[in-house]
């Protein structure tokens, strides 16, 4: 998310056009990119699981069939796309925007396979509580897109002015670069020699077992992700300087979110361990530490945006009509912002304890029965064109927060009562 922020806020010095069209672009590939972290975000849990009942051997294998079925999965999203690329002349946006957002989106979809990789490795990690190495090799991740950006866009020392498409290049090889690093680390470092990773084979009953968590897991995000897509397709109907506005609130937003995905993670892996071990009690202490964390994270970015809503897009650009514009939208996400920690470290702590059906049911309904609908009629049909498709945001993830706090009190106040 660092890297799509450093993106918009880079080849925003070229044109304001330039930024409408990387955010049409980050629109168009929500749907495979989050399908791909979808599948990866299963890993956690699930060996935090089988190391919580001490089953070391087990956690291996689960790494290897992951990480071939996600390098699948994330391939057979790529192509489609890629093949279909075109398609971005057709969704009623600005002529100029679609045609600098076309080759960004080529650059831009093949960097999603090194993603899922990386992300595969990192949440094997995450599961063992090894999360230094792989944390650092995403800090690092920031600062070497940015080299390569200044390269690729600008046209500095002797490469090539490629502006907008020279973003989506550094995206992928940076992306790239991190893949192989975190690979090189565990693949070949003694501290997972237990594991036995080279040794382990492709188990079928476990390709199902990871298939069966990561599939809802998957769909919960396509669905959350899926109504930002389809509104911001529709926000671009307004014009490059609302769809401007849109991306860079947006991208500040999904920047902050990234925490609440940090939290999630953790929880996820906390209650997974815990639900593992047999410990009911555990389990509820620990969802409900991470919750709490949740509404006091999502409160502190509330007040930021606030704050900051003048500031903020000045980083991006100096058009008096974005910036205001984005102000605007920045008081709207201040009012979802409890709401969208909630229901991510929500959907996490209940992955820890392989609770997939309600909270898939919750996201199918929340995002595409409220959130696209409402969005849609205030934006177009009430007239109130961007405001409108936030205001629709803000009514699905306070409604998702507050179904998935309410699940989690659920299951584990019985869970507790069964131990008893």
């Amino acid at each position: 998310m660092a890297i799509n922020l450093i993106d918009s806020a880079m080849v925003s010095q070229l044109s304001y056009y330039n930024l409408a069209a990387a955010s049409l672009v980050n629109n168009l590939i929500g749907l495979p990119f989050v399908v791909c972290i979808g599948f990866t975000v299963a890993i956690a849990p699930l060996v935090a699981e089988l190391r919580g009942s001490q089953k070391p051997e087990a956690c291996g294998t689960l790494l290897n069939n992951a990480l071939v079925l996600n390098l699948a999965i994330s391939l057979l999203l790529v192509v489609p796309f890629y093949l279909g690329g075109d398609v971005i002349f057709h969704l009623r946006q600005d002529p100029e925007v679609a045609r600098l957002g076309r080759p960004y989106l080529n650059w831009m979809l093949w960097s999603i396979v090194p993603m899922t990789a990386f992300l595969s490795i990192k949440q094997f990690c995450d599961g063992l509580q090894h999360t230094r190495v792989p944390m650092l090799l995403s800090l690092a991740s920031i600062p070497l897109n940015a080299g390569l950006n200044y390269l690729f866009i600008y046209g500095k020392f002797g490469f090539p002015a490629l502006g907008l498409e020279g973003a989506g290049i550094a995206t992928l090889l940076a992306r790239l670069l991190v893949a192989v690093a975190i690979g090189i680390y565990v693949f070949k470092n003694s501290t997972f020699s237990k594991y036995r990773l080279i040794e382990r084979s492709l188990v079928k009953a476990t390709q199902f077992k990871i298939a069966r968590l990561a599939l809802p897991s998957a769909w919960q995000y396509c669905s959350e992700i899926g109504a930002f897509v389809l509104l911001g397709i529709v926000v671009g109907w307004f014009g490059p300087v609302q769809q401007a506005a849109h991306q860079i609130s947006l991208s500040v937003a999904a920047m902050a979110f990234m925490v609440s995905i940090g939290l999630s993670s953790a929880g996820s892996i906390r209650v997974g361990e815990a639900y593992g071990m047999g410990n009911s009690g555990r389990v509820r202490s620990e969802g409900m530490a991470a919750l709490k964390l949740a509404m006091v994270y999502g409160f502190f970015c509330a007040v930021c945006f606030i704050v900051f809503r003048n500031w903020i897009p000045r980083i991006f650009t100096e058009e008096s009509a974005v910036i205001h514009q984005s102000s605007i939208l920045f008081c709207l996400a201040a009012a979802f912002q409890i709401g969208d920690s909630l229901q991510a470290v929500g959907m996490g702590i209940l992955r820890g304890v392989q609770d997939i059906r309600m909270p898939t049911l919750y996201t199918t309904l929340c995002y595409w029965f409220l959130g696209i609908p409402a969005g849609y009629f205030l934006g177009v049909v009430v007239g109130w064109e961007v405001t409108g498709v936030w205001v629709g945001f803000i009514l699905c993830l306070s409604f998702m927060g507050v179904l998935l706090l309410r699940r989690f009190i659920h299951i584990s106040t019985e869970k507790v009562h069964e131990a008893n």
